[in-house]
């Protein structure tokens, strides 16, 4: 269970982040709660990033509960040839951690400053294969859940719904019937909201923990929700063993000085997180360095 005040002194812009999670419905997953279901999962994934994430991103994530997205399948090539899915990447990551979602395709998580990250339920009823979720209206049988597992939610999720919507030719009397939530009152919702989801998590223990751990022993990529053809594995407590810089990306083919100017410091940046070796190649070599790895990619 979370406290209530880990939340009121997280950052406004986490507690904003996380009421509009809450109020799409979306579950968290949180490495504590995760831990119980699945244990201390160690597995060797791989995670791309652009030169500029090394200094600004990385260090918030090493050995920490805050998760990445990492992947070890990849069949359209892109991943594999060291680009980045939300940057243009560059660099590619060997990296060791605790699993805290197993996926067989693009999860769209969506993360908070506290270490959660967030999946809508269509998504995470394919993961484990519960039907109920499916279509548009697994959010309501979500919720459903929630409001039995904490009969307080329900009413002060649709009283913070419903102070949104006001206007302000609003009368006095609806402006008193519905007044803005404080900040102690948002935190209140998210804590009720989020032990009401993990008390869910670990009622379906069984069933996650088989679904997660057969994505892990036995990788495969389905494509129900996106095009991209690689599997998706949130980890925490992250570890960097080795990595590969990619010319092709963060170099300048017409200036070979700045190239490795670019490449020295890039190296610089990382050497304080990587244990093992730095390497450097063209994007023909990134298969190799994850094939040599456990990776599989096409």
């Amino acid at each position: 269970m979370i406290k209530l005040k880990d939340l009121l002194f997280e950052k406004v812009a986490h507690t904003k982040k996380s009421l509009e999670w809450v109020s799409m419905d979306y579950i968290p997953m949180s490495p504590k709660t995760m831990k119980q279901i699945l244990g201390d999962t160690p597995i060797t994934v791989f995670h791309n990033l652009n030169p500029d994430s090394i200094k600004n991103k990385l260090p918030k994530v090493i050995k920490k509960k805050k998760s990445i997205s990492t992947y070890n399948h990849d069949t359209e090539g892109h991943l594999s040839s060291g680009g980045g899915v939300q940057t243009d990447g560059g660099v590619v990551l060997e990296v060791e951690g605790k699993v805290l979602v197993a996926g067989t395709e693009d999860l769209a998580s969506v993360p908070d400053e506290s270490g959660r990250r967030w999946i809508h339920p269509s998504t995470f009823g394919k993961i484990v294969g519960m039907n109920q979720f499916e279509g548009g209206a697994g959010g309501i049988y979500f919720r459903k859940h929630l409001y039995n597992m904490d009969k307080k939610l329900e009413d002060i999720l649709f009283k913070y719904k419903t102070s949104l919507m006001k206007a302000p030719t609003d009368s006095a009397e609806d402006n008193a019937r519905f007044p803005d939530y404080t900040n102690k009152q948002k935190a209140d919702l998210i804590k009720r909201y989020i032990d009401a989801s993990n008390k869910f998590l670990l009622k379906h223990k069984k069933s996650i923990k088989k679904s997660f751990m057969n994505n892990v022993n036995n990788p495969r990529i389905t494509k129900f929700m996106s095009k991209y053809g690689y599997n998706e594995l949130l980890v925490y407590d992250v570890k960097v063993k080795n990595a590969y810089i990619v010319l092709d990306i963060v170099g300048d083919p017409n200036d070979f000085n700045q190239t490795e100017k670019t490449l020295k410091q890039i190296k610089k940046d990382l050497k304080p997180f990587v244990k093992g070796k730095i390497y450097s190649g063209f994007m023909s070599g990134v298969k190799k360095f994850i094939k040599q790895r456990g990776g599989k990619v096409w």
